[in-house]
């Protein structure tokens, strides 16, 4: 028997199996999904680790949010070079069995120096053209490639020359004992209808700015609702100003950025919650309010939100950017309540049968030790002398610039930019 598959069947049957997954702990969607499954992982005995590394992550990281999982690693490095040797003599140093580069560009620019027995796998999280090409970083080295949607998926095999035989549907997952509560309260009981808005508060991929389009609407149809609005973002204050009016007039109000003990709360509050999004891959915010029992109305999104809804059922889904289309629909449950309550115990007991934590990692469970089941793609580690950042990762002088004076920059432009 090969001496290194009988070493990871050893580590297999008798030590903890680590993931290393790069990402860093603040409030995004990347690291709530670690923060969901590692747990969960946990009694499968496998041990997940969030991996930050660079001056930019560094910069990124929120304290308050980091687990006992969370490693920093090179805080100072601004080049991408020492930040991937850091990471490799981390992944030795705790013999981490898989990595998951995500978006890191030291954590990815590392795969070609990474030894023979580390697989490499990849997990596509956002349907646009950058997310698509990160996935496919290191594809020679790619052993899986986990899609969290059907988009995604046909995306990467149809435009991006993702081998169809690793690609593996896996849709995010979230605990539903954090919205027991929430779940079980009753929708639609108030005079008034309330609205639900939780996400970062920026227009190019959450839409924001359709919000005022959308009150405008339900004003003009009468309506009595409150939207509440949870969250921050660069297009904060130009929301604020264009829903001046209906927030003086008590239909909007502003609660700022929410931690995540207080969002089930939130949605336990909530009727009717609004995703305008233009594009994701699954969305956490929307896995949430379903598995929270408040009613989705979404801008649809292809292979996404119409897989992760049934119009009609469990929400509603509205056409792109159609803001009358958005209002006619929470009109229509503003005035069934008995249909936005029965659609309310449906998408809470959808989303338990399709999108838990638990069935999420039992999925990756069986994932990666069906990985470590199979030899090691043969591979020989490339020498650091020959070391070539990332593609996707240019070494310009933008990177030599303080994440600081970056978000001022663009702030100031008020554009979307990328330095």
């Amino acid at each position: 028997m090969n001496l290194v598959v009988l070493v990871d069947k050893q580590i297999l049957q008798t030590k903890i199996l680590r993931i290393a997954f790069g990402s860093v702990p603040k409030d995004g969607g990347t690291f709530t999904f670690y923060r969901n499954l590692r747990p969960a992982l946990l009694s499968y005995g496998i041990d997940l680790r969030c991996i930050s590394v660079g001056r930019d992550q560094a910069y990124l990281w929120e304290e308050a949010y980091a687990d006992e999982g969370c490693t920093l690693l090179a805080p100072s490095a601004v080049s991408l070079k020492p930040q991937a040797r850091a990471f490799a003599d981390w992944c030795e140093a705790e013999q981490i069995a898989i990595v998951m580069g995500i978006n890191s560009g030291g954590v990815l620019s590392s795969f070609p120096h990474l030894p023979e027995r580390i697989r490499v796998m990849a997990r596509c999280a956002n349907a646009f053209d950058e997310g698509y090409r990160v996935t496919m970083s290191g594809r020679e080295r790619l052993t899986r490639i986990v899609a969290l949607s059907p988009r995604l998926r046909d995306d990467l095999v149809r435009n991006y020359g993702a081998d169809p035989s690793i690609v593996h549907l896996i849709p995010n997952g979230i605990d539903p004992a954090r919205f027991e509560t929430a779940a079980a309260q009753p929708r639609g009981q108030g005079a008034r209808l309330e609205l639900g808005f939780l996400g970062r508060l920026e227009h190019g991929q959450k839409g924001v700015l359709h919000l005022p389009a959308i009150v405008e609407a339900l004003r003009a149809r009468n309506v009595d609702f409150c939207l509440r609005v949870a969250g921050k973002g660069r297009h904060a204050d130009q929301l604020r100003q264009a829903l001046s009016e209906a927030e003086a007039a008590g239909q909007v109000a502003f609660l700022g950025a929410l931690t995540p003990d207080q969002i089930p709360d939130f949605l336990r509050a909530t009727d009717v919650f609004a995703f305008t999004s233009r594009f994701e891959g699954m969305p956490n915010a929307l896995l949430e309010s379903m598995m929270a029992g408040a009613v989705p109305v979404c801008f649809n999104i292809a292979g996404i939100t119409d897989f992760m809804i049934e119009d009609g059922r469990t929400g509603h889904l509205v056409a792109q950017e159609d803001a009358q289309g958005f209002a006619e629909a929470v009109a229509g449950l503003a005035m069934d309540r008995e249909r936005l309550d029965a659609m309310h115990v449906a998408v809470a007991a959808e989303a338990r049968a399709r999108f838990s934590n638990e069935i999420a990692a039992q999925s990756y469970a069986t994932l990666f030790k069906q990985i470590m089941a199979e030899p090691a793609p043969p591979w020989t580690p490339r020498p650091w002398a020959e070391f070539v950042p990332d593609a996707n990762f240019p070494q310009t002088w933008r990177r030599y610039v303080p994440s600081t004076v970056k978000n001022w920059i663009k702030r100031w432009r008020g554009c979307y930019t990328k330095l």
